[in-house]
């Protein structure tokens, strides 16, 4: 039993956020597949680390639609814009750490080891 809540409370400290949430605004529009997997994702990611996640449907704005209509999924945190169709939630993981600026985690403690 002990060793059990000790691996459950490790788990916990493992996911619990710290530092301020990245704002990711997700442009998809309505019946977008791949729209529906890049919120999926996205969702995945923010169990390690904070997420803002803002959908903008591009179909209420034609200026938008216009500028998005063949890209969507379409992330952008701050400036930085990524097509995200088809990428694995490791890329989205790295672009999201690279992009949400410093002090943001990767998810991975100091005695984890890479390969």
């Amino acid at each position: 039993m002990r060793g059990n809540l000790r691996r459950g409370l490790a788990l916990v400290r493992r996911r619990t956020q710290r530092g301020p949430a990245i704002t990711v605004r997700l442009y998809e529009k309505a019946g977008c597949g791949l729209c529906a997997e890049t919120y999926r994702a996205l969702t995945r990611i923010r169990m390690d680390m904070p997420l803002e996640i803002e959908r903008v449907d591009i179909e209420g704005d034609a200026a938008l639609f216009d500028r998005y209509a063949i890209r969507i999924p379409v992330l952008r945190v701050k400036e930085a814009e990524l097509d995200a169709a088809g990428l694995d939630d490791a890329a989205l993981h790295r672009w999201l750490a690279v992009e949400g600026g410093p002090g943001v985690s990767t998810g991975t403690d100091v005695g984890d080891v890479q390969p």
